[in-house]
């Protein structure tokens, strides 16, 4: 674990880096392929001979043909067998192809993770900052509203204010301490989440500020983020090598179980008092030899039946995924176009609300306002800046999730104010 001191001494950068080279989800898929890389190596060393040693001690008791006296020794018998693989109609070749393909594949899910990790970040650091800035303006409201109500309160019982706006004020207020319990609660979820995500590395100084929006990869059109989609989406990647992977299977079964295997074999024993014969004895052998096994209910047929339909039916699986990347490509742009106008809508409201209440705030000091009119204007100049603050926090991510779903989210891309 890592201590406080030190993670509040961690940049977010360092943070970032620092989950990525440590999260589990990420160390059980290095592990992965570690594991496929040394798959690859043993299916690059199959051509090599390979070298068996055959070793007993008994004690030979013989019941020889009439006329042969009988026999008891005890024996030794040391027997080396060199097999050197000379043919087998492709079997090595895709174990060897299908190993690498296998390598591959734990790479992109590698990826992949790492790209889903780096979403997290942003979304927890995006999610926390919001709901900081949310629970803010939550008591700043709240903390006028009691100003307001006090100072009214004290004009009706002096006899110069009107008893509904009091009343009304203290409607304004119960509903401002109702979306100060709602923010609270949205920064507990925000909190859980973030701590989900880092863990150890949690920086209080860190927590409130906001992500900065990457727009130089942001596409231009939903064209665009299709075609970059289409190239660059891990997804797609995974699937496409799990189609070849199949394909690899179906000649793989083709060539264990259709073909022979042709060996080079060299058999080398050292005997002693063995077969009922004392003394020494030597034995060289040199051959040639093909091995073929068939089940004779043709169970091969079957192997092979099952190997084309998983191919057919990983091909049907990345033709469907194209289809439901495309669409989760056109709806992650729409939405983070949406969350870009929304942003600027409440951006722009946000301000309006700041003028107007400035404004009302100096006419009721000349008395052409009301207080309702005053904490009315409070009231929406608050939300307009929550809202803001919410709607620009959903365009950043969303605009990662648009990176991601396109395949080209990195690290770099998460970057704060």
């Amino acid at each position: 674990p890592v201590s406080s001191a030190i993670a509040d001494s961690l940049s977010f950068r360092e943070q970032v880096a620092s989950i990525l080279d440590e999260h589990p989800r990420i160390e059980s898929a290095k592990q992965t392929v570690r594991s496929l890389g040394q798959g690859v190596r043993i299916a690059e060393k199959a051509w090599f001979p390979d070298l068996s040693v055959t070793g007993s001690r008994a004690n030979e008791d013989r019941n020889n043909v009439s006329g042969t006296d009988d026999t008891q020794f005890n024996s030794n018998d040391v027997k080396l067998t060199l097999t050197q693989p000379v043919y087998d109609f492709g079997s090595k070749r895709a174990s060897k192809e299908l190993a690498s393909l296998q390598l591959l594949q734990a790479e992109k899910t590698l990826q992949l993770t790492k790209q889903s990790i780096i979403l997290e970040i942003g979304v927890a650091q995006i999610g926390i900052s919001t709901a900081i800035e949310k629970l803010r303006y939550a008591k700043r409201s709240l903390s006028n509203l009691v100003k307001q109500t006090k100072l009214e309160d004290i004009k009706v019982k002096a006899g110069a204010g009107v008893s509904t706006d009091v009343l009304q004020a203290k409607v304004q207020l119960a509903g401002a301490r109702a979306r100060l319990q709602a923010a609270k609660g949205f920064l507990d979820n925000q909190e859980h989440r973030y701590r989900a995500v880092f863990g150890d590395l949690q920086n209080d100084f860190l927590k409130p500020r906001k992500m900065k929006l990457q727009i130089e990869d942001l596409p231009e059109t939903k064209e665009e983020a299709l075609e970059v989609a289409r190239k660059n989406n891990l997804q797609l990647q995974a699937l496409s090598n799990a189609v070849s992977i199949s394909r690899t299977t179906v000649s793989q079964v083709q060539s264990d179980q259709l073909w022979p295997k042709f060996n080079f074999i060299v058999d080398k024993s050292y005997k002693k008092n063995v077969g009922g014969t004392l003394g020494k004895a030597q034995e060289l052998i040199a051959k040639i030899q093909f091995t073929y096994n068939l089940n004779l209910g043709f169970s091969v047929l079957n192997s092979i039946d099952a190997a084309r339909a998983n191919f057919s039916a990983t091909q049907n699986q990345l033709d469907d995924a194209r289809r439901l990347i495309d669409e989760g490509v056109s709806n992650a742009f729409v939405a983070y176009r949406q969350a870009e106008k929304n942003a600027d809508l409440l951006a722009e409201q946000s301000e309006l609300s700041g003028a107007f209440l400035e404004l009302a705030r100096k006419e009721r000091t000349l008395g052409k306002r009301s207080l309702i009119e005053i904490l009315a204007g409070e009231t929406a100049e608050i939300n307009a800046k929550s809202d803001a603050a919410e709607a620009r926090g959903s365009m950043v991510s969303t605009s990662l999730a648009l990176l991601s779903v396109m395949g080209i989210l990195e690290a770099r891309h998460l970057e704060l104010e």
